[in-house]
Parts: structure tokens; C-alpha cells; sequence
């Protein structure tokens, strides 16, 4: 398992990505890491590296994995126990691009079209945060965010404000607002979750 030493590279402008995969959740409720769960011969954790490849991004970095095996850099949390928000903090400091693909470990079945369609929503606005909604649900861990809050994610868990959603709402954000069939956007969290995606094979 590499440990991420990249220097970043603040001048590339929207067109150049990075990405995170948060999996450094503690998986309490599936009782085992999410990220070693297996789907179509897969790990959710390669299914997602591999929807970085396929998106064009060479800087893909995992946040918070704690397991053995790892095709690309891992950053672990300098802020620990702080959630979703302390792995970003982290990550953003060890990209190498401005623009971050932000994506949770847990949604092995988004798929790259919709990823892209976010991407190039974002690469349309001046937003420094843009999250994908489906329906009336808002996906904060499925975003395209600027790797230049870092400073402002710290000195919010320094305040000990953990919520993302609480950052979204101070930060401002737009959104890519997604038509394609909701159940992409499964969160596996449970076994009882990974036991209806097993049942879909």
C-alpha cells in the first residue's frame, strides 16, 4: 500500500481532475470494511479507481483505507474521527490539480455517464463545490469540490463542525441535477444493502 508523497499543482485550471475515494468510514453497521466488499469479481474499492482510469484521471488518491491492498496512494486523516470532511481535508493538500473528483467507496454502482455529466457541470460554473442531486436527495460525497478549501474544512473541524452538509450550506455550492435511474445511488451500508446487490447478479 503506497503512501501519498505528490506535490500539488495549483495552475491547472478545470479541465485538469483529480479524484478522492472516501473510504475510511469505520463500517459499523456492515461490520466489516465497505471498501474490501466484493461485486462482479471486483472490490467497491477498484470498481471506483476504476472509474477514475476510465474518466481520464491519472491522480486518484484513497482516503483513510485501512486494508493491505491499494492500486494507487493512500492518505490517511491528520485529523482524526472527524468523518467524510477529514479525509477531504487531508486528500486535498496531497492532490496535485485544483479540481477534485470527490467519491464515496460505498456507491459501487454510479456510473462513470453520470460522473461525467457532473464534471462537465461543474467545468460550467464558477462554483467551488458542485454536488450531484437525484430527485430531492443531495449527494455531498458525489461532487467535484476545489482542493483550495482545505484551509477552510480545517478551521471548521478545528470549531469541531464536522457536518459536510453544514459546510455546503457556508461554503455556497451549485449542482448537477441527475435523470438517470435512481438505484446507482445506493448507499451500501448494511449487509442487509449488500446482500440485495449480491441478489442482483
Amino acid at each position: 500500500m503506497e503512501e501519498s508523497n505528490f506535490e500539488p499543482d495549483r495552475n491547472a485550471g478545470k479541465d485538469s481532475l483529480s479524484m478522492i475515494i472516501l473510504a475510511g468510514g469505520l463500517s459499523r453497521r456492515m461490520g466489516t470494511d465497505k471498501s474490501d466488499l466484493r461485486y462482479r469479481d471486483q472490490t467497491f474499492l477498484d470498481i471506483q479507481i476504476e472509474k477514475g482510469r476510465k474518466l481520464g484521471i491519472e491522480d486518484i488518491l484513497v482516503s483513510g483505507y485501512r486494508g493491505l491492498e491499494c492500486q494507487v496512494p493512500v492518505v490517511m486523516d491528520r485529523l482524526k474521527e472527524r468523518g467524510p470532511l477529514g479525509g477531504m481535508e487531508a486528500c486535498f493538500g496531497c492532490a496535485r490539480h485544483e479540481r477534485c473528483l470527490v467519491l464515496s467507496v460505498d456507491t459501487p454502482l454510479v456510473s462513470v455517464s453520470e460522473l461525467q455529466k457532473l464534471i462537465q457541470r461543474d467545468r460550467e460554473s464558477s462554483n467551488l463545490i458542485t454536488i450531484l442531486r437525484h430527485g430531492e436527495k443531495q449527494e455531498p460525497l458525489i461532487g467535484v469540490y476545489s482542493t483550495m478549501l482545505s484551509e477552510s474544512i480545517a478551521a471548521a473541524l478545528a470549531k469541531g463542525n464536522g457536518s459536510v452538509f453544514a459546510f455546503l450550506k457556508k461554503t455556497g455550492y451549485g449542482e448537477y441535477e441527475s435523470t438517470g435511474n435512481e438505484l446507482q445511488f445506493q448507499n451500501i451500508n448494511e449487509k442487509a444493502d449488500y446482500r440485495r446487490l449480491q441478489e442482483k447478479l
